[in-house]
Formats: structure tokens, sequence, C-alpha cells
């Protein structure tokens, strides 16, 4: 079974949450299946240079790839192609996979405009695709009146490789936010409920924000982060799955979300969960963050919720969705 891959998310600057959840799964499915595995890679993507992975020079532009890759997989002879994203050849001579990452116009009171042709773009592909992925149950529920055939959509959520083995520093960074500026990232209410607190608890540490377009760090350094700091603030006002949250689980950070249900699907009790609308409320969260006890409870708890999500059992997921398509 020839199974392509599609590295489209990989050339849009630096490397964040999907095209990072991606690269894991992928990692993990080369070592377990081994086999010829292609890369597809838009001209501004950096090889990731995985063992057992040939990476293949792509188009990029919506247009030029509905034209370019159907002959480009009836080349490389492709049984499946697997794309991470919500884009798929319509006029593939293989079936594909699509995978729906969140889809927020869809939510009950959206904080982003999509535009139409966004919108259009994914229908198509959800309609078209032999199977779609979705890394929670809440965006499959999302998902799922926009396909014709539910049976095709599949929940496999986004997993992590093991922690290296280092000497874990001490807790005593900053309160630690990770992700870009959007505004689902609700960045101003947190530096809001940030102040809230700190007129009460004037050691409270102080907030640190790590992503795109101003302060991008590479894997090594957001690990570092994630270890010592004193923990993971993520107030997001919408999100498809959570990759920090499951991130800072696994690197025994403690943590306050938003309580949104992918979140809760993803940390279950290990957590703390806000209302990510009220200052106030984020704020109770981080002078409670601050209870030795309770920290300590978090920092144990996280570790072993994170251990449900490891990259192995993504890529387990992936063959299974493969092995169907290409014997159906």
């Amino acid at each position: 079974m020839k199974v392509v891959f599609d590295g489209i998310c990989l050339g849009d600057g630096p490397i964040t949450g999907v095209g990072r959840a991606f690269l894991h799964g992928l990692a993990a499915y080369a070592a377990a299946f081994g086999g010829d595995l292609d890369l597809l890679l838009p001209p501004a993507a950096e090889d990731p240079r995985l063992d057992g992975v040939n990476a293949v020079a792509a188009p990029a532009g919506a247009w030029s790839r509905q034209r370019t890759l159907p002959q480009l997989l009836r080349r490389l002879r492709a049984d499946v192609l697997h794309s991470p994203v919500a884009a798929v050849p319509l006029a593939a001579p293989c079936p594909t996979i699509a995978t729906v990452h969140d889809l927020p116009w869809r939510a009950a009171d959206p904080v982003e405009r999509t535009p139409l042709r966004r919108r259009l773009a994914t229908w198509l592909a959800l309609r078209s695709a032999a199977a779609v992925l979705a890394p929670s149950q809440f965006t499959a529920a999302a998902a799922r009146p926009l396909l014709r055939d539910p049976e095709r959509l599949h929940v496999v959520p986004h997993g992590l490789p093991p922690l290296p083995a280092a000497p874990r520093p001490p807790r005593d960074g900053p309160l630690l936010v990770l992700g870009d500026d959007r505004p689902r990232k609700n960045r101003q209410r947190t530096l809001a409920a940030h102040a809230l607190a700190a007129a009460r608890r004037p050691d409270l540490p102080p907030l640190r924000f790590l992503g795109p377009p101003d302060a991008y760090v590479d894997e090594a350094e957001k690990r570092r982060w994630l270890l010592r700091c004193t923990a993971l603030v993520q107030a997001s006002l919408f999100e498809g799955f959570g990759l920090p949250v499951l991130e800072a689980l696994q690197a025994g950070a403690p943590v306050v979300c938003s309580d949104l249900p992918p979140l809760r699907e993803l940390a279950g009790d290990a957590a703390i969960y806000v209302d990510p609308r009220d200052p106030a409320a984020i704020a109770r969260g981080l002078l409670r963050v601050l209870d030795p006890d309770l920290r300590a409870v978090l920092a144990a708890a996280g570790p072993a919720r994170a251990a449900a999500f490891p990259a192995a059992d993504t890529a387990a997921r992936w063959r299974a969705v493969h092995t169907a398509l290409h014997r159906r």
C-alpha cells in the first residue's frame, strides 16, 4: 500500500499547532509501519528529514494543486492521499483523507470571521474525501452535518512523542501562554485577568506569551519553557483540540484553561477550568493555581492524562483508516 502524505500545512510559515501535530503523527507512522512513504512539500516548506519519508516537490496554491496533484499522485502510484488539512484534490486518482481541525464559523457565537471562500473550500473537501479525520468529538460533531456520509468521519486525537529524558528544573518561571495573536486566543482578557490577580497577589508570576508573529520559538525552547513555567494559561475563546494544553499536561505543568468541550475532552480532571469571557473568572483561576497542594495534584495528574494521547496511537488509527480505504 503506497500512502502519500500532503505537507501543505508545512509551507505556511513557522510550524505551529496543525503542522506540529501532523509531524508527530507522521514520524510515529514511519517508525511503526515503515514502507515507502512520500511527503508532498510546497516550495516554501523545509524537508523535516524524517526517517523513512521521502520529500517530493509539490505545488502551492489552491487552483494549482487541483490541476497538478492528480497527475503527481498517478506518477507516485499513490493508493491513498492523506491530507492534514481540509484540502484535497477533487479529481484525485486514489482515495483521499481530509482532516478538519476546527470549524469556527459553526460556533454558536463566532469570534472570528471566516471568508466565504475558505468555508466553501472546506465544505467541498469534506464532501469529496473518502474519509474525514477530526481530532476531537467536539469538532466531529460540528463537521458531521457537512458530510454526505457521516460514516466516513473518524475521531483521531492528536498525540505526542515521549518527552526526552532530562533533569526537571524548578517550576519558578512565568505564567505561560502559547499561541498566536488571533482574537480566539483571547490575549486582552488574559492580560486584564492577570492585572486583577496581581492586585491581590503582588508576587504573582508575570505572563509570558510565546508564539507567532513576534515570539515564535522552536520545539526545544518551547519544551524548556513548559518544564519550568509556573503554569500554562490557555484562556481561548474557541478551540478544535488544544495542543498546548496537551503539551503542558505531558510536561507536568499545572494548567488553567477555558471551560470548552474539546479542552474538557483533553484534560479531564487534570486542569483548572475558567470562563474565558470573564476576566474575573480567569483571575480566580490564576490565584487558585498558586496553591501548593493543588499544584501538586495537577502536576501528578497531567502526565498521566497526557499518556492517553501518544503519537503512536495517532499513527495506528491513521493506519487503520488507510488500510480500510485501500481494501475498499
